[in-house]
């Protein structure tokens, strides 16, 4: 039985309800033959589904330069995104060591918040102008916080320089990055955006690892720079090669007023999009939790004192990280490559089904049974949970983009994230109140912050269950 395809919605309310598909052959074909189509790819099963009057190379010199420079962009962003749990574990031991876990998280709540919370402005103003403003605006926030990052001593500079500062300079790079790619592919936008968030998992390899080797022999201040060069040479790499060539939809008539965000866009008829939206918030709620404390989790279970942060066994906390981050490179660009054959929601519900498996097989029993001799069980969960959650993170932004047309993409995506941003606020405060409040020592004190991770998963899963049953009824041979 052949599936029905179905990439992008047409122009309304961007849903495409069951009893549509029925109707398709009976729609005409745009009679304008595309302009920039490469002829050895295959054409789109329903050519009403592509926006009349555009066309993607969905390949080419100038298509794949584009994706590189949205891998460098996400790799100085969502890099150091994936990276906080070494920063977590080194901040809370060695530079403010009196400070309880939950004050300590909401520095990285903070950055997480400003990561995507910014995205509401950021968005449409990318539709409407173009990358490289936001991209130049986004370099020079995330280079100036982390310069300062190096000189902090105190709680609230941390707060201002990494949580505020480079947190907004993250938010500057992630949309108009990942928004460039959509302008060049539509049928391969899958795999191209895979390719691009590799991005991400890869500088969660490169900074545990280059942190681990750096910190012991030149300390914390010179650590950070030498991640601060790294970032510039990436965030100019980024800033040549982003571009976007979709026009806006009031092209040379476009307003200050076409940058505004629109809360318009859940009101769809179908709750597809606030559906959506509420299972990327629960993603990125527990997301948030193993990224962050997968290495103070390891110092904890093997019993290593306050002094032991950074030599002999401790090294492996950053590693685990590093091998987390080096499964989801894996994954995301499997994901994406995935979702193009059997669609991108199916995709994602198969991923978060995985998601929540890893945390509760794995992780949770790793806490719970004393006295585990082995480490066999945690790092079978750091790479399967890295795989899965890698892939997750990268479907989401094109699940939202078949929920829309590609002027309207950057609107979209930032207004979900905009919300989402919240649980990235919350989720590392809430799973450290957590640590506090269950009265043990020692790795035990970490099963309440699995289990939130656990149904976390479960109900963000539901989510998107109820928005593919919704939108395209229980026939599973559906892509989409």
């Amino acid at each position: 039985m052949a599936s029905t395809t179905e990439q992008s919605p047409p122009r309304g309310n961007g849903i495409t309800s069951t009893n549509d598909e029925t109707d398709m052959s009976a729609e005409k074909v745009n009679p304008n033959p595309p302009l920039e189509r490469a002829t050895s790819l295959p054409v789109p099963t329903d050519q009403s589904l592509m926006e009349p009057g555009i066309t993607y190379p969905e390949g080419g010199l100038a298509a794949w330069l584009v994706v590189l420079g949205a891998w460098c962009g996400l790799t100085a962003s969502l890099g150091i995104y994936n990276s906080t749990g070494i920063f977590e574990a080194y901040i809370s031991r060695e530079l403010l060591p009196q400070e309880s876990p939950s004050v300590i998280g909401w520095i990285f709540g903070i950055y997480s918040f400003m990561t995507f919370f910014c995205g509401v402005q950021v968005g449409p103003t990318f539709d409407a102008k173009g990358p490289r403003a936001l991209l130049i605006a986004g370099s020079i926030c995330t280079l100036v916080g982390m310069f300062v990052l190096s000189i902090c001593t105190e709680y609230y500079q941390f707060v201002l320089a990494f949580s505020l500062l480079a947190g907004a300079g993250s938010s500057l790079l992630i949309t108009p990055a990942m928004g460039s790619v959509a302008h060049w592919f539509f049928e391969r936008r899958g795999l191209a955006s895979g390719v691009a968030f590799t991005g991400g998992g890869f500088g969660g390899v490169l900074v545990p690892l280059m942190m681990q080797s750096l910190l012991p022999q030149i300390g914390w201040a010179w650590s950070i720079r030498v991640l601060g060069f790294i970032l510039v040479f990436l965030c100019l790499t980024s800033i040549a090669f982003c571009r976007s060539r979709v026009p806006p939809r009031n092209g040379p008539r476009t307003t200050w007023r076409d940058t505004l965000p629109d809360m318009r866009i859940f009101m769809d008829g179908t709750g597809a999009m606030s559906l959506t939206t509420a299972g990327i918030f629960l993603t990125d709620l527990a997301y948030l939790v193993p990224m962050t404390y997968i290495p103070s989790y390891y110092l904890e279970r093997q019993g290593l004192p306050q002094d032991k942060t950074l030599t002999g066994e401790a090294k492996f906390a950053y590693q685990l990280l590093a091998i987390t981050n080096s499964a989801s490179c894996v994954g995301r660009f499997v994901a994406g490559d995935l979702a193009d054959r059997f669609g991108r929601y199916n995709t994602m519900i198969v991923s978060l089904s995985l998601c929540f498996v890893s945390v509760s097989c794995f992780f949770l029993p790793d806490v719970l049974i004393p006295e585990v001799p082995s480490i066999a069980l945690l790092v079978l969960f750091t790479i399967l949970f890295g795989f899965v959650s890698g892939s997750n993170v990268s479907l989401t932004p094109i699940c939202l983009g078949q929920l829309c047309e590609t002027q309207e993409y950057g609107r979209y995506y930032a207004t979900c994230y905009t919300i989402v941003s919240f649980g990235c606020l919350i989720s590392i405060p809430i799973a450290g109140r957590l640590l506090d409040a269950t009265g043990v020592t020692g790795k035990e004190k970490y099963w309440a912050a699995v289990v939130y991770t656990g149904l976390s998963y479960l109900a963000a899963l539901l989510c998107f269950i109820c928005v593919r049953i919704r939108v395209k009824g229980w026939n599973w041979r559906t892509k989409w």
